[in-house]
């Protein structure tokens, strides 16, 4: 039996997959599996992955129709057999002592979760690599230090896209047993936020966690830095799916004081969009753009957001813009927008 298995959910990643599973049967650890989990590609990820299999034993793979991110780590979590589960994306590559670091760190403190710092790497070269990791006091959490510390601030800590919990399940080793029990907790239907399900009922079970500070052995590789410039049309539906699927588990989990922290960063993913409709669209008249703001704006679930937010930490010109968001000022929000991305 393994001690750890690695998920890999593949989609169309034909000129990724070799290096990423070049990183995972590197590892220093060597009682591990590396689960691929082929999402219905259409390119040929699938095929590449069953000639890896082939030449590496420790290798196997799962071929399914398409489901999606959430619908492909699941099956390869159902499919674990290691004490601990870790994820790594196909077009990710990890360093060579990442699930050896993270194992050893579980096994001495005996952690349902040990968490890790990642870092960002743009392909193109376009920008400065940088680093991200958790953002809480401490590295070892149990308890009531566990709650106070992080559950009580677990998704938004008062101040604007307040997130101390970073929610990539990447960045996480996670005792199987955790992850298998709440597999059904977390929907295929959400396509924002799909790791943010998986943290959350992770975190809320979580007896100990366990925080590496200042390790950044994960490369999340962004292939292309104009990618961030696309407008999703559909950008209001995804996060409110997202946000009705965080109450749901927060209900499930008798954890309803999340609540306000889901509508805060619901609030918060809002006013990202409403600027991106304004700077991502600078080609289009101010006409069309008060429409898709207005649009945004007197929809029920913003309505109730913008007069019923708790973020004592924000900034005055964050308070402003939600102010301008929240009586509709439509020409002030152009304009603000327009001169800071100027």
């Amino acid at each position: 039996m393994p001690t750890v298995s690695i998920v890999v959910p593949v989609y169309n990643m034909e000129n990724y997959i070799e290096r990423c599973v070049a990183s995972l049967t590197g590892q220093t650890l060597k009682d591990i599996e590396v689960i691929l989990v082929d999402d219905g590609s259409t390119d040929a990820s699938g095929k590449k992955c069953d000639d890896i299999a082939l030449y590496y034993p420790g290798v196997t793979v799962i071929h399914q129709k398409n489901k999606g991110l959430t619908g492909a780590w699941k099956a390869g979590s159902l499919a674990a057999k290691g004490d601990y589960i870790g994820y790594v994306d196909a077009d990710d590559t990890v360093d060579a002592d990442m699930f050896e670091r993270l194992y050893e760190r579980a096994k001495e403190t005996d952690a349902d979760i040990v968490c890790c710092g990642l870092v960002h790497t743009y392909e193109d070269g376009s920008h400065e690599a940088w680093t991200e990791q958790m953002e809480f006091d401490g590295d070892s959490f149990e308890g009531e230090t566990l709650k106070a510390q992080i559950l009580d601030r677990l998704i938004n800590d008062g101040s604007f896209f307040g997130r101390p919990l970073m929610p990539n399940r990447v960045t996480k080793l996670t005792r199987r047993e955790l992850v298998q029990k709440n597999l059904l907790l977390c929907s295929d239907e959400v396509s924002i936020g799909e790791d943010f399900q998986f943290s959350l009922c992770m975190f809320l079970d979580a007896k100990r966690v366990e925080i590496i500070r200042d390790y950044f052995p994960y490369h999340y590789i962004m292939q292309n830095a104009s990618m961030t410039m696309h407008h999703d049309i559909d950008y209001m539906k995804k996060i409110r799916i997202m946000r009705k699927n965080l109450c749901r588990i927060a209900r499930e989990k008798d954890a309803g004081f999340l609540e306000q922290q889901i509508w805060n960063d619901f609030l918060c993913l809002t006013v990202l969009h409403v600027k991106a409709i304004v700077y991502k669209q600078k080609e289009k008249p101010y006409r069309e753009l008060k429409t898709e703001m207005k649009k945004v704006l007197t929809s029920r679930s913003v309505s109730w957001a913008l007069w019923h937010y708790d973020m004592p930490r924000l900034t005055f010109a964050e308070k402003l813009f939600l102010f301008f968001m929240k009586i509709q000022a439509y020409p002030a929000i152009y304009l603000a927008v327009r001169v800071y991305f100027r």
